[in-house]
Order: structure tokens, then sequence, then C-alpha cells
């Protein structure tokens, strides 16, 4: 305990945390070396859009003896596709405060406070918490202390990048399918026919509109560089294209992101993942980016991580998505 009698406990103070909420983000992203970059904004910007989370009552601030914000941690859930109520946190601690004690602290203050909500909202028969470990190779004490706290590995993830100095080779589109814009009338078809698409994946909740907004009014947010297959007017597939410009800049970086990535029912099995992929890539390269990154589920019954490698993308990451039961008796 005397690791924490030297920190500050509080709530949430509203908008004047968001710029050092950003700043532990961001030295936590430079000492994982997870080359993502966020901003007061962006924070401001998600907080603006929450549901199932209230940051008065849901988050728990941590500061040093100098004021710093060295930690904090945020309770949400929602309803995936199997009607279980998935209760998910921020966990963010800053590199020079990881300790057992205080990560034991705040997983505690966690799984209490959403047995609460649980109790509170009576939202579903099941209840599970979700962390996810986003780098195994320097993150072992949070390993350590999800496990002793009876957390169980469920999904493992990959980060792949793809070097697009290599060859790309753009196989030609199905027959009766087309590659055309996506009109701005048409954008929430798109994610509609995304979220139909992942049904068949673990762990999917839909998009709620909040979700939506939220993305939609982000920087990121580029549906010009979005490759998506239309059958006549109805949605094939695709692959909602981003990039991060405060991250390459940041890392002195020029990638593409080429996730997510998704195809209907009645269109797989014809290579459309493979063409869009690949068309996505060749787009990439031409407007300059020198590498693609995209993430997958390496259980993905699809096979997507076999096509991924296929298409010359490279695992250089691993993450791993943990569970618990907090069902209520």
């Amino acid at each position: 305990m005397s690791e924490l009698n030297s920190y500050r406990f509080r709530n949430f103070s509203g908008k004047t945390d968001f710029p050092k909420m950003a700043k532990l983000i961001q030295d936590i992203s430079l000492a994982e070396d997870a080359q993502q970059w966020t901003t007061a904004e962006d924070i401001e910007r998600d907080y603006g859009h929450l549901v199932n989370s209230k940051p008065e009552t849901d988050m728990l601030m941590v500061e040093n003896q100098q004021g710093d914000l060295i930690a904090y941690v945020r309770v949400d859930w929602q309803l995936d596709d199997e009607n279980r109520q998935v209760f998910g946190f921020p966990f963010n601690i800053h590199p020079t405060a990881k300790n057992m004690p205080l990560h034991s602290y705040l997983l505690e203050w966690v799984e209490k406070r959403c047995k609460e909500v649980a109790a509170e909202t009576r939202a579903a028969n099941v209840s599970i918490l979700r962390a996810f470990l986003r780098n195994v190779e320097k993150d072992a004490m949070r390993k350590d202390v999800l496990e002793s706290q009876g957390f169980t590995p469920v999904r493992f993830m990959n980060r792949m990048s793809r070097d697009l100095s290599e060859p790309i080779e753009i196989p030609p589109m199905p027959a009766g399918l087309e590659v055309r814009p996506v009109p701005e009338s048409r954008y929430r078809d798109v994610v509609n026919a995304l979220d139909e698409a992942f049904q068949d994946h673990w762990g999917h909740s839909p998009m709620r509109d909040e979700d939506y907004q939220a993305w939609s009014s982000s920087p990121v947010f580029k549906p010009a560089i979005w490759q998506v297959a239309w059958d006549g007017d109805q949605v094939a597939a695709g692959i909602l294209n981003m990039v991060d410009e405060d991250a390459n800049a940041q890392f002195n970086i020029k990638r593409g992101m080429t996730d997510p990535i998704f195809t209907r029912r009645p269109w797989r099995k014809c290579g459309l993942a493979r063409a869009l992929l690949m068309r996505s890539l060749q787009m990439f390269k031409d407007m300059g980016m020198t590498e693609a990154m995209l993430g997958v589920d390496t259980q993905n019954p699809s096979g997507a991580f076999i096509l991924y490698e296929s298409c010359g993308f490279k695992a250089n990451l691993r993450s791993v998505i943990y569970e618990k039961n907090i069902t209520l008796v």
C-alpha cells in the first residue's frame, strides 16, 4: 500500500482534464512504440458522443505528488451480437508509474464499478469484463495482474504491416462487380453493410449512431479513399481506408490503414477482399505512402490472417483480449 499512499485518486474534472489525458496517452504510445497519436481534441470529440458511460461516476483519475496525471480508467459497456453486456475500460498508466499495487487497485475499482452498473442497468443476463493487452512483449506486468484477478485470454490479435515498395499485383474484380466512389448519402449504408458482415466475427457489437457520429467527425474519416465494391446498387464488400495524419507527422512515417475490411455473405469466396486490398495498396502508394497497416484476429474463421500474409503483410505486434465473467448471481 505504500505506493498507493503517494497517489491522489479523484473524479473526472471535465474538459480541463482532456490535455492531461492526451499527454498521458501520448507518453504511453511513445514508450510502447505504438505509433498512434491522440490529441486533446480527439478526446473531447469522442467524449461528446459517449454512450453507456458517465465520466462523472465511471472514471477514476490518479495523480502523483506533483499533480501530474499518471493514470486513469473509464468504464463503458455495450451489447454484443450475443446479447451479452460487455464492459470495456481504457486502462492507461504512465510508463514511469507502472507497479503491481496500482495495476491491481485500478482493476479492482473497474470490476467493482462494472458490477454496480450491471446491477443498475440489468441490460443482459450475462455480463463480461473485457480487457485489451496491446503489446504482449512490452506489458508482462498487466498480463500478470489480469491473470491473477481471474481474467482469461480469449482472443489473439496481430498488427500487420506491408512495405509498399514491394510488388503490388491487382487481380481483376469478379464479374458483375465494380468499385466506385461512395456518395455522401450512402456513407451510413456502407457502415451498415460492414455491421452486417461483422455479425459473423467474434465479439462484434453493432455501431451505434453515437459511435458513427464520433468517427465521421474525426480527421481519420476519409470516404474518398474507401474501396467499395458494388453489385448494382448493393454494397458487396469494402475497405474503409484511413490515414492518421497526426500519427504520420509525429512519427515521421507515411502510412495508410487498410482497415476495416468486410465482405457480405452473398459475395464471399470470390476474391473480393484480395482485389480490394491490392487496389488499396496501390492507391496508398500513388498517394506517396510507404507502408500499409491493418489489424487481424488470428483466429478469424474466414482465413483473414492467411489472406493478409499472402498479400505481403507481416505481423509486427501481438495483442491479446482477456475476459472475465462478472454475471450477477
